[in-house]
C-alpha cells in the first residue's frame, strides 16, 4: 500500500513538473513570436540596424526553449521506453489520473497551437526577407546596368542576368 501511494504521489509530482515546462516552453515560444512580429515590423519599416538587436533576442529565446526542451525530454526518459520524447509524453500521459491528463492535453495543445504560430510568423518574415532580397538586387542590376527585363531563374528561384546593356554597343 505504501508503494502504491509513493508511486501515485511520484507521478503526481511528475505530471507537475511536466506541466511547468510546458507552461515554460509555449511562454516562451510566445515570446518567440512577439519577437518576430516586432521583426516583421522592422522588415516592412526597412529599419536593418535594429533588425540584430532581434536576432539577438530571438536567438537567446531559442536557445531558452531549447534548454527547456531538453529538460522535457530528460524527465520523460527515465518513464517510457517509447523511442521518441513524443511517444514518451503520449505514454506518461496515458497512465494519468484523468484530471492530469487534461491538464497536460491542455497544455500540449497551448504548445502546439503557439509554435504553429512561430512557423506561420516565420514564414512571412521570410518572404519579406526575400521580397526585399529581389528589390536590392533588382536595383543592383539598374545600377549596374542590367536589364532587369532580360532575367532567367535559376534551379533556386534566384534570378541571374542574361546579358547587360551596352548602351548602345553591340559587342
Amino acid at each position: 500500500m505504501n508503494s502504491t501511494k509513493y508511486t501515485s504521489e511520484s507521478n503526481t509530482q511528475t505530471s507537475q513538473k511536466l506541466s511547468k515546462l510546458l507552461i515554460q516552453e509555449t511562454e516562451l515560444a510566445k515570446n518567440l513570436v512577439a519577437l518576430m512580429l516586432e521583426e516583421k515590423t522592422l522588415l516592412e519599416q526597412n529599419k536593418a540596424d535594429d533588425l540584430s538587436q532581434i536576432t539577438n533576442k530571438k536567438t537567446t529565446c531559442l536557445d531558452q526553449i531549447e534548454f527547456v526542451s531538453r529538460n522535457r525530454a530528460q524527465l520523460l526518459l527515465g518513464l517510457s521506453s517509447k523511442p521518441t520524447t513524443a511517444e514518451r509524453m503520449k505514454d506518461f500521459i496515458s497512465k494519468q489520473v484523468l484530471q492530469a491528463q487534461t491538464i497536460l492535453n491542455n497544455n500540449i495543445d497551448d504548445l502546439e497551437k503557439t509554435l504553429e504560430n512561430c512557423r506561420q510568423q516565420n514564414s512571412i518574415n521570410g518572404m519579406i526577407i526575400s521580397m526585399s532580397q529581389r528589390n536590392v538586387q533588382r536595383n543592383l542590376n539598374i545600377i549596374k546596368g542590367i536589364d532587369n527585363n532580360s532575367m532567367t531563374y535559376t534551379q533556386s528561384g534566384k534570378t541571374t542576368p542574361i546579358g547587360q546593356k551596352t548602351k548602345g554597343l553591340k559587342v
